[in-house]
């Protein structure tokens, strides 16, 4: 499989509303979510829950981001002993846990260390296997 091509995000824009709202059991996961991650996404709820409602099938994406909400409070939990880190490097761990839930798992290309991209790895991998 070859790498996909780089993409300018500033040539993105973004797709129609396909859902006036979102369920009231989505937007509680939405909101739990979003108070543990929320800080470091660059947006607001209501900016992530409207992006939400642009997919076709919103529940798969907010499971895709309550995932990478677990293994992220994970890795603090089990490397970090439930300290934060600067905003920037929570920011990184995010990023790389995004990627990671698009299936990269080239610890090199995860934007943060090799050590903590091994361990991100596993603990989105490790996800209901507990």
């Amino acid at each position: 499989m070859t790498d996909p091509e780089p993409i300018d995000p500033s040539q993105l824009s973004p797709g129609p509303i396909r859902n006036e709202s979102l369920a009231p059991e989505l937007l509680e996961q939405v909101q739990a979510m979003y108070d543990v991650i929320g800080p470091y996404l660059g947006t607001t709820l209501e900016q992530f829950e409207i992006n939400l409602m642009r997919d076709m099938h919103p529940e798969d994406e907010v499971a895709i981001w309550c995932s990478i909400t677990a293994a992220w409070l994970d890795y603090h939990e089990k490397y970090l002993g439930d300290d934060l880190l600067p905003d920037e490097d929570e920011k990184k761990l995010i990023g790389a846990l995004i990627a990671i839930s698009t299936g990269v798992e080239d610890v090199e290309k995860l934007g943060v260390p090799t050590d903590i991209g091994r361990k991100l790895l596993d603990c989105y991998d490790s996800l209901g296997k507990e």
